[in-house]
Formats: C-alpha cells, sequence, structure tokens
C-alpha cells in the first residue's frame, strides 16, 4: 500500500502539471535526490519517515462469523507517511522548477484527498511546518544539497495483509444446550 499511494500520488501530481504547464514529457520522479548527480530538471517524490497514525487508539484483533463459521486476524495498522516534494533543477532552470512547485502545492492544496487505484480508502495530504534547524539536518542526511521543497503528511495509509490466524465453527445457543441434556459425547 505505501508504494501504490506513491505513485498514485506521483503519476497525480505528473498530469496535472503536465496539463497545467502544457509539458509534453514527465516532470514528475518518484525517487529521492540523488546527492552524486547532476539536476536533472525533475519535481522528486520520496519517502522521509513512515509513523503509526495514534488518533485511532490502539487496534486489536479482528474477527467475523459468516455462514457458521469464524475466523481471527491480525488488527489492521494504520500509518502516515512523511514525504519531500523537491524541485531538483539547475541554476538556469530555477524559477521554472519554483514554479512547478508552486504548481505542484496547488494541487495538493485543492486535492488533499486521493484514494490509489482500487482501493476504497481515502489519503489525506496536508503540509508539515519544519524548523530551519531541522530542514538543515533532513537535508543533510540526504546529501546536503538544498533544494526548494515541501514536507508533506500522507494520513490514513491501511495496512492489512488479510492474513487469517484462526479459524473455527459457531456454536450456537441450542447445540449447548442439547450437549448438555445429554452429554459431551451426543449426537446432535
Amino acid at each position: 500500500m505505501i508504494a501504490k499511494t506513491l505513485q498514485t500520488l506521483s503519476l497525480l501530481l505528473d498530469d496535472y502539471l503536465k496539463r497545467a504547464f502544457r509539458l509534453t514529457e514527465s516532470v514528475m520522479s518518484l525517487q529521492p535526490v540523488n546527492p552524486d548527480k547532476s539536476t536533472d530538471n525533475k519535481i522528486h517524490l520520496f519517502l522521509v519517515n513512515i509513523e503509526r497514525e495514534t488518533t485511532g487508539g490502539i487496534s486489536h484483533s479482528r474477527q467475523a462469523v459468516t455462514d457458521g463459521q469464524y475466523w481471527k486476524g491480525s488488527p489492521v495498522w494504520q500509518l502516515n507517511l512523511y514525504v519531500i516534494l523537491a524541485a531538483v533543477f539547475n541554476e538556469k532552470q530555477y524559477a521554472e522548477g519554483v514554479q512547478l512547485l508552486s504548481g505542484a502545492v496547488a494541487f495538493l492544496q485543492a486535492n488533499n484527498t486521493f484514494a490509489p487505484s482500487r482501493t476504497s480508502v481515502n489519503i489525506s495530504v496536508e503540509p508539515v511546518n519544519i524548523q530551519p534547524s531541522e530542514l538543515s539536518n533532513l537535508w543533510s542526511i540526504l546529501g546536503g544539497q538544498y533544494h526548494p521543497s515541501l514536507l508533506c503528511k500522507l494520513r490514513n495509509i491501511v495496512i492489512d495483509a488479510g492474513e487469517i490466524k484462526r479459524t473455527g465453527t459457531v456454536i450456537t445457543g441450542k447445540e449447548t444446550e442439547a450437549k448438555s441434556k445429554h452429554g459431551k459425547n451426543a449426537d446432535i
């Protein structure tokens, strides 16, 4: 779900920027900035952190009953992703890069929720405030060179492997009454 979320957001941004700026080539790059490579004149989208969503409380094991059978599974995880949108352009095209980044920010503000393909989960997007010292630390970790960027939080990433931990047959009240009247080994 993490990869699908990032791919969907990158595609949505790329489609919008190509239409809005009448571009023929892709301007989005779903990868971190490579400090050893020269600027590639693209908007980079990349993951910088994953955290557990705490507003939903603590999840417990899930169970369901259908047709006299039950199953139990692990709780669903709700995560938040922190992503960076960075304009990585050479000096001569710096203004163009900032303009494209501004377009991407405007798109996210106007479309602050989206659903990855083949899912019914809405992911929300919100900008994250970051102090200059934290920003400096973050870009130092990423390779040292700062690029105009926006840090965003993507909320409500649901992780569910769908693995069933236990199954069984549901015992109804009638079956337990029959067993107690006729003994443990009575046929029902």
